[in-house]
């Protein structure tokens, strides 16, 4: 049994793996994804925006209640989330990390699977966070921007690790499979940029750590 940050995290686990939705929800580890995504944007998205997008398009939830105890530990997650990035504590979730499989379906790489999902969803909102923020060194802007690709290449590399690694080899590059737990070792730093990239630009755009903050 893994362990989990608090209650709310080990329910939603226990839902994802329910008879009654393991085909109706995400797996768990992608919905964690997806909460960080919406978490780190520039400008954090209305729960009627993002929540739909933790059920698979091909189900629907069966009811109500159901519908209400999936919203409420979500938004305790999201809120549980936004504490964790405010004290600047950005890690992967427990039981989320790299111990040489190389699988879609592993833990981490469905969790990267929910972070780039979650990160296409809200793109107009960096594109729009990148436009107001009118920096005047390209300089800096040009270095924000390299930053920000290569925590994408990062996420997208663990997200599919065998597309990544014949996409290596087509290059030329037939090591990346032994080179992936060094380059691992780089991922909280590569969580870290990410989410600093959104601190950056926050300013040009409103701050919502407020509005969804746990009262």
């Amino acid at each position: 049994m893994p362990n989990f940050e608090s209650y709310s995290h080990a329910t939603l686990y226990d839902l994802c793996d329910s008879a009654a939705l393991v085909n109706v929800l995400h797996p768990y580890p992608f919905i964690q994804g997806e909460i960080f995504a919406v978490c780190a944007a520039p400008e954090i998205p209305m729960p009627e925006v993002w929540l739909p997008w933790v059920i698979d398009n091909k189900n629907q939830l069966t009811s109500e209640k159901q519908a209400d105890q999936l919203t409420d530990l979500l938004m305790k997650l999201l809120q549980w989330q936004l504490k964790e990035m405010s004290d600047e504590h950005i890690v992967l979730p427990q039981g989320v990390t790299f111990e040489g499989d190389t699988s879609k379906q592993s833990p981490l790489s469905l969790w990267c699977q929910g972070m780039l999902f979650g990160h296409a969803q809200l793109e107009p909102v960096w594109k729009d966070a990148w436009n107001k923020m009118q920096i005047t060194d390209q300089q800096t802007m040009l270095q924000l921007q390299k930053d920000l690709s290569h925590c994408l290449y990062m996420f997208t590399t663990f997200a599919d690790i065998p597309l990544a690694i014949s996409q290596a080899e087509s290059r030329g590059n037939d090591q990346l499979l032994k080179v992936l737990p060094k380059i691992f070792l780089s991922f909280p730093q590569t969580l870290e940029t990410y989410v600093g990239l959104s601190g950056r630009l926050v300013d040009f755009l409103p701050n919502q750590f407020e509005t969804f903050a746990k009262d």
